[in-house]
């Protein structure tokens, strides 16, 4: 019996989230109202309509007196993206949580790039929200909890931040790593 690689089942849950969409679907960015990215997901999800919404824990809170408290907020603030078809895409405008549906050009290098957030998002980096860089090396790492993810990389003193892009959005989210678990690509 072989063993499954680390992170192999995350991939695979990756791969079929990620697919490209038929000839009537497509998949678009769904820019919604301040503080409603969580409803627009719960009406994709109970519409059956693929959709990705990433999130990160908050930084913990106390009120006086009371216990430590966390929970989740949306990774990329405002948006969500989602595979539908014409009417399903008129049918989310018009629940009153989204602003508008902007159109994919390049579907598949926005899968790949949701694709990498995705895996990074579900190890325990902490993923902070990062304008989006136009220079700097593309890397794999190679080693550790982010094993496999692809992306730009920047120096910061003595630690290397790992930039996912979001080219579309013209913003990234990062990631800390130890610059001897990354590869040059």
């Amino acid at each position: 019996m072989s063993e499954t690689p680390p992170g192999l089942a995350l991939a695979e849950q990756a791969d079929r989230l990620f697919q490209p969409g038929d000839a009537d679907r497509r998949w678009y960015v769904l820019h919604a109202k301040p503080r409603c990215e969580k409803k627009a997901a719960k009406t994709c999800f109970d519409a059956e309509i693929r959709h990705y919404l990433p999130l990160r824990q908050s930084r913990p809170r106390q009120r006086k007196g009371q216990r430590r408290y966390s929970f989740d907020v949306p990774l990329l603030p405002g948006y969500l993206f989602a595979c539908c078809d014409a009417a399903e895409r008129l049918a989310l405008l018009r629940n009153g949580y989204l602003v508008r549906t902007i159109d994919v050009v390049d579907q598949g290098q926005l899968l790949e790039e949701l694709r990498q957030i995705y895996l990074a998002s579900a190890g325990p980096a902490d993923l902070t929200l990062y304008p989006q860089l136009k220079r700097g090396r593309r890397i794999r790492v190679v080693r550790g909890p982010l094993s496999g993810v692809q992306g730009r990389i920047s120096s910061r003193k003595e630690t290397f931040r790992l930039v996912l892009n979001v080219s579309i959005l013209g913003t990234a989210v990062a990631a800390e790593v130890d610059m001897d678990d990354v590869e040059l690509i």
